[in-house]
């Protein structure tokens, strides 16, 4: 009894042994034995996806971004920094054991395993980063699941559109696709855990960064149908910078060519002076902020305000222009009814005089006395009819009208672009 005991254990221990080591032979538990896995070309083809033949191959995307740097207006495009992770199901690389298998940088079985050919659509130059170790990781777990890990820096387009520029808001994207494989042979989605996050330590000088937001699409090509994926992330513009750089020093300018009206219509000097020096003071800044952005067809936000400053300055020059046309004007016509009174006096006294005065004569000299009283209101009034303004009124209009003016564009301007 007991040798048919012993027997029966023995028979179940060679049993056992027997199926380990045919499960041994089958799956690896270790990277060498996983190496056997891989070179047998029998069971296992790198060029060949899972499932070759059957049903496409869902692969799981997920971006975690650690930088975003260089944004340009003018190139229109951006920098960023990120880990690119996929995940899919290789039924070809299943082994026994309880933790995966890391390959790490350096590794040749990372040449020998089947990954996706995902590539950046919109991306302008890229680099996978070799300091100190390539930074590339494979993962392969117990029941076939595979995780390839990548870190990549990429310069990538962002179209924008800069009319409300510098209050504008921005939408770039990082948008991917399978290069050679289309949706017959390979299913893209973002995964579940991780889609796409930027994270939190990521500053931009000049804007604010707000969290992605996912999407995939089905784009058509002449080789066929592809999966789409991007994640758009939105780009707030601070106004700071731009308030301090451009928006106060024009608005200073605007104020500063106001002095002029409440100079003396004489300073000639100082008033042509001044309104030069800020015409074209504002003109170079001006110039400065255009130079900053690319050459795009359209106006833009800070294009009209600048325009709109450079016509006030430009109208307080052009009134200094007509009050001293019209003082001039006036003062000639002031000395020519002055000369013109001489000129009546003058000969009033040298034909009537006092010695030879008799009651013919004064009555002669009464009736031109009231002909030069006559003449001089003439002269007075051709000299108010020719000038409607005077000079200092013009002035006087223009203090107030000229502030009126530039506070209601600011009230329609910053409202307009700012909601």
């Amino acid at each position: 009894m007991a040798a048919n005991t012993r027997g029966t254990l023995s028979l179940i221990a060679i049993l056992t042994l027997l199926c380990m080591c045919i499960n041994h032979g089958a799956y690896g538990s270790t990277p060498g034995e996983l190496q056997k896995i891989l070179e047998n070309q029998t069971d296992y083809d790198e060029q060949l996806r899972p499932h070759f033949g059957g049903p496409p191959v869902n692969v799981s995307v997920g971006l975690f971004i650690t930088s975003i740097h260089s944004l340009s207006e003018i190139s229109m495009d951006y920098g960023a920094t990120m880990y690119l992770v996929m995940d899919w199901h290789d039924p070809r690389v299943k082994f026994n054991g309880e933790e995966p298998i890391d390959l790490r940088s350096g590794s040749k079985l990372q040449h020998m395993i089947w990954t996706p050919d995902l590539y950046f659509v919109n991306v302008k130059n890229g680099e996978l980063h070799h300091v100190t170790e390539t930074n590339k990781q494979i993962r392969v777990h117990p029941d076939g699941g595979v995780t390839y890990d990548i870190r990549v820096s990429l310069v990538l387009i962002c179209h924008m559109y800069l009319h409300r520029f510098p209050m504008d808001k921005q939408s770039c994207a990082i948008e991917m696709e399978s290069f050679s494989y289309s949706t017959r042979d390979v299913h893209l989605e973002w995964g579940h855990d991780l889609s796409a996050y930027i994270s939190e330590k990521v500053a931009l000088p000049g804007f604010l960064v707000n969290p992605p937001t996912v999407r995939k699409s089905v784009v058509e090509y002449p080789m066929g149908y592809y999966d789409h994926l991007a994640a758009d992330f939105s780009l707030h513009r601070e106004l700071i910078f731009y308030v301090m750089e451009h928006y106060v020093p024009s608005s200073l300018l605007v104020i500063l060519s106001w002095v002029s009206f409440w100079l003396s219509i004489e300073a000639t000097p100082a008033r042509a002076s001044l309104g030069i020096t800020t015409v074209l003071t504002l003109t170079t800044l001006s110039s400065s902020a255009r130079n900053q952005l690319p050459k795009v067809s359209y106006t833009k936000a800070i294009d009209i305000w600048m325009l709109v400053c450079s016509f006030f300055v430009f109208a307080a020059l052009l009134e200094f222009a007509i009050s001293s046309y019209n003082y001039i004007a006036r003062k000639k016509q002031i000395e020519r009814k002055k000369r013109s009174q001489k000129q009546l006096q003058d000969a009033l006294e040298l034909e009537y005089t006092p010695m030879n005065a008799d009651e013919e004569h004064c009555r002669t000299c009464a009736k031109y006395q009231r002909k030069l009283v006559n003449s001089d209101a003439t002269l007075a009034k051709q000299t108010d009819s020719g000038n409607t303004v005077k000079p200092k009124n013009i002035d006087k209009y223009a203090r107030f009208l000229f502030p009126a003016a530039f506070l209601l564009f600011n009230i329609v301007y910053w409202p307009s672009y700012l909601v």
